[in-house]
């Protein structure tokens, strides 16, 4: 059985979802007859192999990181690469993983309704999405969870629905929560890394802009 793996993120190999993808990898491997190939969707210019390598597959697991709420732009310019094969890909079984630095849910909820309805455009078999909030960390638990995943994954081609309840520990958080957040979020600690990426793009001065509002 074929599997395609692909990680998203513009990181490449040097990212958290290359980690995710190789521990998903070895919970895959654990199952007998299963050959796996992996492909990074940084290098845009594969896109189209690419493609043709997942409508070959028979099950093609897709990686990658929130940025805002939203896929990264290499992400979406792969899907957009799928269009040729819509109709032709009844066979195939397509699962995704997300992740983000989210500690809630909720957050990923929308691409991950976009990511079903994405897969019955095209005419696949969903293999449900598994999200990763909480923050970025790749600590033993949570690569416990992406390896068993992995394992439990055949025969039948789809996320277990139990662990796809316990990737993220809650879906919105509570009242109180909130407003702890607020102020862990307002530290200098977590503000200091974003404050200096914005003076280094030349936006800082922008960082309260409201284009959308009206």
């Amino acid at each position: 059985m074929k599997f395609l793996l692909c990680n998203g993120s513009p990181r490449g190999k040097n990212g958290n979802s290359g980690i995710l993808v190789d521990v998903l990898a070895n919970g895959l491997s654990e199952n007998a007859d299963v050959r796996i190939e992996k492909a990074l969707l940084n290098r845009v210019g594969e896109h189209e192999q690419t493609a043709g390598t997942l409508a070959a597959a028979d099950c093609a697991i897709i990686v990658f990181p929130l940025y805002t709420d939203a896929m990264p732009g290499i992400t979406m310019a792969f899907f957009e690469k799928l269009a040729p094969y819509i109709g032709s890909l009844n066979d195939l079984h397509l699962g995704f993983v997300v992740q983000s630095g989210f500690p809630e849910k909720i957050q990923s909820r929308a691409v991950e309704k976009y990511l079903e309805r994405l897969t019955g455009i095209l005419g696949a078999q969903y293999s449900g999405t598994a999200i990763f909030g909480g923050g970025m960390g790749m600590g033993k638990k949570r690569l416990d969870r992406v390896r068993k995943l992995g394992e439990t994954f055949l025969p039948d081609l789809v996320f277990d629905p139990l662990l796809l309840d316990r990737t993220t520990g809650m879906d919105r958080l509570s009242p109180v929560g909130s407003k702890i957040m607020k102020v862990v979020a307002s530290m200098p600690l977590i503000q200091t890394p974003w404050i200096r990426q914005l003076k280094a793009n030349g936006a800082y001065d922008k960082r309260d802009d409201r284009p959308y509002a009206q």
